[in-house]
């Protein structure tokens, strides 16, 4: 299998919300985050400064940590949440456990339709 550096991720791999697990190698996998381009010196040079695709995020997992992608995944979002506003803390476990099973049932519909390539 090839490593991920020389592999177009973009359409390839287990899609869980704005979130995908794509396959690195027999053993690996990398975490990439749907997201806008930043702007930085080689996007601009590239032309791709807002172009919103799936980024490498140099988050590696195996078969037996996918919940640790995932967690990973839902504490970004739920940081995101909190950073300009006052959360409660019983909502914002709730809020947690939801961006959870969300996560969750989006990973498992995506490996039962076969989303992996």
């Amino acid at each position: 299998m090839r490593m991920a550096k020389a592999r177009d991720v973009q359409g390839c791999g287990i899609t869980f919300g704005r979130w995908k697990l794509v396959p690195v190698d027999d053993r690996n996998w990398e975490l990439c985050q749907w997201r806008e381009t930043a702007d930085t010196a080689s996007a601009r040079k590239a032309g791709t400064v807002g172009e919103a695709k799936w980024h490498r995020l140099g988050r590696f997992y195996s078969w037996n940590t996918f919940r640790n992608a995932l967690m990973y995944a839902a504490d970004v979002e739920m940081k995101e949440r909190c950073f300009d506003a006052e959360c409660d803390i019983r909502q914002a476990l709730r809020d947690y456990d939801g961006i959870v099973q969300t996560m969750a049932d989006d990973m498992e519909w995506s490996v039962r339709e076969g989303a992996l390539r």
